[in-house]
Formats: C-alpha cells, structure tokens, sequence
C-alpha cells in the first residue's frame, strides 16, 4: 500500500521528557498518552504512531507499566510503533561527540530489545545540527535523516543531500513546517479534506503530514476519518520509514553544520543559558571518556558495565535539548545538576576501585601524541615541570551589556560597556605557549550578559572545534542573513576556537562572537528570567511559555578555567593544546597494558577508548581528513 500512498499521514507526539513541567509531571502524562495508545491500537487497525525518535519515552513508561512490554513488542512487530534511534533527543552543540554517538548506540540497542528499530536520524527540535551528524549516523547504518531547524535557505527542496565534513552524506527529509503543523487534524470529512490541502503545500509528491505537535495525545479515529473522507489524492495513516522509502528524490546538497534561522527559529541564546550547568556536565563527560573507561580498559579488571552504564544513561538524560539547552523551569535544571552529582561520584568510585589515589606516582595520558614524557594513551611518571605566574595577556576586556531576552534568545538593552578584565590569575607550565587563566566572579545583577574580550587581529573569521572535527566559519555582520529570527553572529565551539591567530580554550562548549572590531568575545555569564517572552525585536513570539525563572539571572559566584594560545599557526595546533589543557594527566594504577598503536598522524585525534561485550575498542579522528576511526583491539 506504501508504495500507492501520495500522502503519508504520520500520527506521532514529541515528547519533552522536562521542559516547562518536571519529569514528574510530564510522565504522568506519558503513562496516560501510551495506555490510551496501546488501547487505541486493537480498536483502530490502521493506527501507527511515531514514539518520537527516542527510547528513554519507552524506558519511562515501562517504569511505571512493566507489565505493558508484551503489548509493546506486539504492537512494535506489527509496525505499529516506532521505536529509537535515539535514546534522548540531544542537542547537538552541547555535548561530546562521544556522547552523541553512545546515545545513538544505547538508542538502538534498547530499540532492538523491545522490536526493530527505526532506521532513520531524527532531529526533529535540536537548535541547529553539528557538522558531522551525517557521519555518526553513517557509522550506525542510518542513510535518512529528518530535520526541522538550521537548514539555510539555498533552494534544497523538500529532501536534500546532507555532507559531514568527511563527504559521508545522508538524505534529509527537511520538516519546512515543523514537525506539528498537521497537529489537531479535523476529523469531519470536509474539514479534513481541507487542511490535508493546506499540509501538502509542496508541488509534488509523495508528501508526509506530521499528525502531532509536544506531548499531544493520539488522534482516535484519524484513521476512519481518512477513510471516509473523499480526497484528491491517495492518504492513509503511514510511518516514517514508509514514507523515507518512497521519498522524493534529493533537490540539492549541503555540507557541514545546518545553523541558520532562514525557516526556522534555531535560539542561539540557548548556548549561554545556565553555562556552569553545561561545563559541569562537560566535566564528567571528559572525566568518563578519556579518564575513566580508557584506564579501565587497559586494566585487567572486569569491565564495570551496570556502573558505567548508569553513569552514561544520567547524561544521556541531561543532553536532551530543553535541558542541557537551559531552557527550561528551574526545578528541572536543578535535577539535572543532582543527575550530574551523581554520574560523578559513581565515576569517582570506579576510580577509587582501580587503586587510583591522589598522590599517585604513575599517570594515563589521554591524548593520541606523547606529554611530560609518557606515550600517547600510556602510562608512567611525567617529567616535572615548573608552575609559574605570569601576567594575563595585554588587552583582555569584560564588555557587559543589559540583556531584556529569555532563555532562548538574547535581546541588548543599552550599550555595552566595556573595561579591564581584572581579578584574572595566570599561569605557565614549564615551557607549554599556554597563559592559563582562572577567573572568579560574583554576580550581583540580574538581566545582562557579560564576556570576555581577547584582542585579536582577525577580519575574516574563526576556526571552531566541534563534535569530531572542526569548522571555519566566516565573518559575517549581525543581521545578514534574513530569516525567523533576528541574525545573531554568536556560535558554538568545541573547547577552542581560533582567530587572528589567536586560540581560546575553555574545558566544554561554550558560545563566541567575532565582533566587527577584531575582539573574539567568549560568554561567561547570560542572566535572565524568564524561560521567554513574546515581546522581543530579536524573534517574534513566544519560543515556550512565559514562566518565571529566577534562577537563570546566575547571581552568585561562578568559577572560570580557561587558556589562550598566542600566535598559534593553525587550527590544528590550537586544537593539540587543547586537548592538553581540557584532558590533563590523571593518575593511574600500576601495570595497565600496553597502551594501543595510533597512527601517529598530528592530526589524529582520541575520542574513546573502552570495551564493548569483552572487546576493547578504539575510536578516533582526524582533524584533516575528518574520518572517525573505530578499530577492535583483541
């Protein structure tokens, strides 16, 4: 019947595990949006309904009605549902590639243990899309994506060819209209007739109408009314993987990151939001992926599978978009903060069950080129060296400028003011070019923005790093690019960024400007109070509910660690420093293994080192190919 359908009717729900409500409340409603599904189903024999692309809905649910699994294996082997990829839908600028590519094979896995999983990338909410998404789902088998937000406005069509930065590609179907715009379809036969009309607006087919909108309930008795309805073209309740099977073929292609505001909101004050929040969580990533799992690897101890996979799924549960994103009420990121308490102090077990103290003599170096002496991804007593003061660089600025914005997008309210960045303490290592730099703050003031400024001699743009790799983009004035929202020229980065010859290093994501006048401003603190507001010049109406958040005006003392390479040659050298400064040495326990052989390419990157069912595994990339690598090492 696919292959007849002109219009694939796609019943489905996003679901915002936390967002304007705790997760409390939210899977309340979960449990009585799934029974009324699997109720539905038997009742309704041509009902599909799309399970939002992630497991942790199933998970959540199962938790409360462990005695509904058989019904959804049923309904999942009679293609009734969908099920994954995801585990959580993440934001994809916010956290490790690492950890995109963990929540996909966790996704998935779990997928498998209840049914098939849904072969498709679906990115129906994240704010923008990280360049290298087409080649993490590549490495999992998946060759169609669905976007709504970032993809610029360049005659791409209803379906494209998406490039990672490698030239591995997927089709992407693009949602031009969201993924509710057929939310609430009538069910009278003349009204449905009409609103279908209004939902196939492209000039031809096969055409998909997403029938949901967040946390809808299932439209019972869509199916009866499709059926009784006289339409134009043939329509029937579909699914996802349906309609990517009949797709129309690809109009254009784009390569790299999908980050514009041409059709859609993308919220680049989301980067900013809550930023300690994001460089705790950043902390335990790091701590997890190039500390933990690696030395556990190279021991001959059993690999701690429930532990590590507690530890993983916590963050899995934060990197979802409405809360690493700090978009959401303050409870819910006050639970994000006890979920990341307590993946750290399970990975601070693990660490003490290895042996590891404080005054260790032996040490894991992380990265893939030798450090202090040790070999790359070895162990063993670095070389000493010296810690000593310096002055910070010349010419640092604070510019702090009032912000009337929300959560989601900032909004300048006055000039910015702009003076000496004192209270800066800077440090050197022996002779690394690195100046370190700690920074202490107390804020005091609610409603503004504050940054630090690093003189540069840049006018033409900035390297990034991002999820595996990297991205240059060019200079570009505030306000160039038309779209839904006003253009704003701050962008994510990766631990780094570059420009005029200059690095900026900070341990996680962060957001950056390249400003008119050559200063590279790094956020430190957006402070606002209100998940959004209506009334603002930077986006037109709402991006969520006009809730009171009291806590995101950050008042209080925050703690900043960061470094800066002068004159760097490249991206790739401000990009080894970095890896330096964000994964330093850590102890170690005596008489790990042998560490594995790298390329010993420059540009080789470490991304993990772990085991999987008994097997170690090892995944890298590199920095000018932008190939990631994974290689079993027994």
């Amino acid at each position: 019947m696919a292959a007849e359908l002109q219009v694939h009717v796609v019943p489905h729900t996003h679901w915002d595990r936390e967002w304007y409500l705790p997760f409390a409340v939210y899977r309340r409603r979960l449990v009585a949006l799934l029974d009324s599904l699997l109720l539905a189903l038997p009742r309704e024999p041509g009902l599909r309904f799309h399970l939002d692309g992630q497991m942790a809905v199933v998970d959540d649910y199962l938790e409360a009605r462990p005695d509904r699994l058989r019904a959804l294996r049923r309904a999942a082997a009679e293609g009734r549902v969908s099920l994954g990829p995801w585990y959580t839908l993440p934001d994809e600028h916010l956290v490790s590639g690492e950890l995109l590519l963990r929540n996909l094979e966790l996704g998935l896995e779990r997928a498998r243990q209840v049914g098939e999983p849904m072969l498709i990338g679906y990115l129906p909410d994240q704010f923008g899309h990280t360049a290298q998404m087409p080649q993490l789902l590549r490495l999992r088998g998946i060759d169609t994506a669905v976007v709504w937000r970032g993809v610029p406005a360049a005659g791409l069509g209803g379906v494209f060819r998406w490039e990672a930065l490698d030239g591995s590609a997927v089709d992407t179907i693009h949602l031009q209209h969201g993924y509710g715009h057929g939310r609430r379809l009538p069910l009278g036969a003349a009204e449905l007739g009409e609103r279908l009309s209004e939902e196939t607006w492209a000039p031809v087919g096969p055409w998909l109408v997403m029938a949901g909108d967040d946390h809808l309930p299932v439209p019972s008795g869509l199916d009866a009314a499709l059926g009784n309805a006289e339409l134009p073209r043939a329509t029937a309740i579909s699914n996802l993987a349906d309609f990517a099977a009949h797709r129309p073929a690809a109009e254009g292609c784009v390569r790299g990151e999908l980050h514009s505001a041409a059709s859609s909101f993308v919220l680049k004050g989301t980067l900013s939001s809550r930023f300690p929040l994001k460089l705790q969580h950043a902390a335990v990533e790091r701590l997890l992926e190039r500390h933990l799992e690696p030395i556990w690897t190279l021991s001959a101890r059993p690999w701690p599978e429930p532990e590590l996979r507690y530890i993983w799924r916590q963050l899995f549960l934060n990197s979802a978009h409405d809360t690493i994103c700090g978009c959401s009420l303050d409870q819910v990121h006050e639970e994000a903060g006890r979920r990341l308490d307590r993946a750290a102090r399970a990975a601070g077990s693990l660490v003490r069950r290895l042996g590891v103290d404080e005054v260790a003599e032996t040490f894991f170096n992380p990265s893939s080129f030798e450090r202090l002496g040790i070999a790359p991804l070895g162990t063993g007593r670095p070389d000493l060296v010296e810690a000593r003061a310096v002055d910070p660089p010349a010419g640092l600025l604070f510019e702090d400028q009032g912000d009337r914005g929300d959560l989601y997008t900032f909004e300048p309210e006055g000039e910015p003011v702009r003076a000496p960045a004192t209270g800066l303490v800077a440090e050197r290592l022996g002779e690394e070019p690195l100046i370190r730099l700690q920074l202490d703050l107390h804020n005091q003031r609610p409603d503004h923005r504050l940054r630090l400024l690093f003189p540069t001699a840049a006018r033409d743009g900035a390297w990034a790093g991002v999820a595996f790799g990297a991205v240059r983009r060019p200079y570009r004035a505030p306000g160039t690019e038309r779209g839904q929202e006003y253009d704003l020229r701050t962008d994510p980065a990766r631990e780094w960024v570059l420009a005029g010859g200059l690095g900026v290093i900070l341990p996680g994501p962060f957001e950056y400007e390249l400003l008119e006048d050559g200063h590279l401003a790094v956020t430190l603190l957006r402070c606002v109070g209100r998940i959004s507001r209506g009334d603002l010049r930077n986006r037109p109406g709402n991006a969520g509910p006009e809730l009171a958040t009291p806590a995101a005006q950050m008042l209080g003392d925050h703690h900043f660690e960061l470094a800066v390479l002068p004159a760097a040659a490249d991206h790739l050298e401000v990009a080894r420093w970095a890896d330096v400064f964000c994964h330093p040495l850590a102890p170690a326990p005596a008489g790990l293994a042998a560490p594995p052989q790298l390329s010993g390419r420059p540009t080789e990157m470490v991304s993990a080192l772990r085991r999987v069912r008994g097997r170690a595994q090892l995944r890298t990339y590199d920095l000018a190919s932008f190939k990631i690598e994974e290689r079993w090492l027994d």
